[in-house]
């Protein structure tokens, strides 16, 4: 465009805090981007969930069968394999390392935050959508289980995709021509989510939806979101795996469908029922250092709540989310993690239309919040590290402190900058990279816990009595992660673990009973190596069972048949 006077090209001038401010914006995102890959920088797999699905990943990979999962040579059946192929292809790029087993999650849950902040901006406007994305990426569970190695945040993120998918197509007037492909997008999105963790990954976006429709007295939505072809998409990306590996094994239809959705549903099978009310704080914890946006009061509830549509959509999604793990008589922390993008998405709107001064007073209290429990872990950690039995805990606990003091400082700055300054984005910026920064140190500092009770201290005290065919047994315990570090799969002894005897035949001479069966093969076996829990290694010294002690571990005793070379 030329300028009307001098002929010369006419340039728009940006105003030095608008640069700044978008300066400051690419620096924090890269800040947090850093923090958000190095806690998967951990080398000691987590047991039992992190051992579990990175070993089954590794004996896809090692055995090129991409149908049948397994465990330490056992079928295992207990999910779909999603998470498996992802890591498994992985491993083929990167190397089968700790930190790539937990690369799935993390980029599943940039996928989560991606969608939450497209949602958010395409219905709100670009500061709900940053808002919720930097909400949903630092708040303590979805950040957490972002980094460890399990298939919860899988199944979240394909679900947080689908959900935003259903939201711009149904709530954004701007879409309305590309309805169809968004709503196409959607569906593939709720088939990768039952490819990541079974039937939830459409039964709770189908109650959802039912929900709002009879909050909204329309049922014309299901006209609305491509129902027919977007079936026949779900069964074409989702079903072949579920045909095929039922074809293979027969009893794979009964104990994944029958045993592991409606039976763990339904009953106590697994002993991981927990009382009522078990999830309101795991929620109310898990969204920190954003609990406070949650609406307690009139003035946050009107932040949120307009009346639309949307809005409505959005509640169903949680209420019914928490309802449903709620009333399962399997609860375990991570489950409720599907409830966390929608929650951002309402609470990135709360801290969007909320006055600077109200902002400022939720900062103010998160602050404090965050300090009393820096002050909080601190004192445990020194209650503690006099005990020989928690050691570690300590470190970890300190490493929470530090987390927690760097939120409290950085919510008490976001409280200056908006009481002095208006800045709304900059409070936001603050608390949010020091959320992840925080999780980030904690995930770190766990390791002088998780770390030696994991499968690799274990590995490294056998290395040396270690050849090609040497038995390695573990014995009265099982530590999933041990054939990982290994490479090589390990006899278990006396077991009765519910991810282990379910299908115990289907690896002939891998299993052995009975302590008197283990004690007869490794008193006529030329070598061995074995790792014994404490229970089983005081009855077989009282039967004199000749050994060389490689070392002594918190998960038990490592020995061998014969003296380390």
């Amino acid at each position: 465009m030329m300028s009307a006077h001098s002929g010369a090209p006419a340039h728009r001038t940006v105003p030095v805090h608008v640069e700044r401010a978008g300066l400051l914006s690419l620096l924090v995102t890269l800040l947090w981007g850093v923090a958000w890959i190095a806690g998967l920088m951990r080398s000691g797999l987590g047991e039992p969930d992190e051992g579990r699905y990175a070993e089954v990943a590794r004996e896809m990979l090692a055995s090129g069968d991409w149908i049948t999962p397994r465990l330490d040579g056992f079928l295992f059946f207990d999910k779909p394999p999603l998470h498996y192929w992802g890591t498994a292809a992985a491993y083929a790029l990167l190397g089968t390392e700790p930190w790539v087993a937990r690369l799935w999650g993390a980029l599943a849950g940039l996928l989560a935050i991606a969608a939450v902040a497209w949602a958010g901006w395409r219905v709100w406007g670009r500061a709900t959508g940053f808002y919720a994305a930097t909400i949903l990426g630092s708040s303590l569970l979805f950040a957490v289980s972002a980094h460890v190695g399990t298939l919860d945040l899988g199944v979240a993120a394909f679900l947080a995709l689908g959900m935003a998918c259903f939201v711009v197509a149904q709530f954004d007037p701007a879409s309305a021509s590309h309805r169809t492909a968004i709503n196409l997008g959607m569906w593939a999105a709720l088939a990768l989510a039952v490819l990541s963790k079974g039937l939830i990954g459409v039964v709770l976006p189908g109650m959802v939806l039912a929900v709002y429709m009879l909050w909204q007295r329309d049922w014309r939505v299901l006209g609305r979101v491509s129902l027919l072809p977007g079936l026949v998409l779900l069964l074409v990306v989702s079903a072949p795996w579920f045909i095929e590996v039922t074809r293979r094994h027969p009893e794979f239809f009964d104990y994944f469908f029958i045993r592991e959705h409606f039976t763990r549903f339904l009953t106590s099978a697994d002993n991981r029922g927990k009382p009522p009310g078990f999830f309101l704080p795991v929620v109310l914890l898990g969204l920190f250092p954003w609990t406070a946006l949650v609406p307690f009061t009139r003035l946050g509830w009107r932040a949120m709540w307009s009346g639309a549509p949307v809005d409505r959509l959005l509640l169903a999604w949680v209420g019914v989310v928490f309802v449903f793990f709620s009333i399962s008589h399997s609860q375990l922390p991570f489950y409720i993690l599907p409830l966390f993008p929608a929650a951002a998405l309402l609470l990135g709107r709360i801290a969007a239309r909320l006055p600077h001064e109200a902002l400022a007073r939720r900062m103010r209290v998160t602050a404090w919040a965050a300090a009393i429990g820096a002050a909080a872990a601190l004192a445990a950690a020194l209650m503690q590290r006099h005990h020989p039995a928690h050691a570690g805990m300590p470190t970890a606990l300190g490493g929470l402190a530090a987390s927690l003091a760097i939120m409290a400082f950085a919510a008490g700055y976001a409280t200056r900058r908006l009481t002095r300054h208006r800045h709304h984005d900059a409070a936001m910026h603050a608390l949010a990279l020091a959320g992840i920064v925080g999780w980030t140190i904690t995930l770190l500092a766990s390791q002088a816990w998780v770390g030696p009770r994991s499968g690799e201290p274990v590995a490294r005290l056998m290395a040396p009595a270690l050849t090609v065919d040497t038995p390695v047994y573990m014995v009265g315990g099982f530590v999933r992660g041990l054939p990982f570090y290994l490479e090589r799969p390990v006899t278990i002894v006396a077991q009765d673990r519910d991810d282990l005897t379910p299908f115990i035949d289907s690896r002939p001479g891998g299993y052995l009973p009975t302590l008197e069966a283990f004690e007869a093969r490794w008193r006529t076996s030329a070598h061995g190596v074995a790792l014994v829990d404490a229970h089983a290694m005081a009855v077989l010294q009282q039967h004199r069972l000749p050994y060389v002690l490689l070392g002594r571990l918190p998960t038990g005793f490592v020995i061998a048949r014969q003296p380390a070379r």
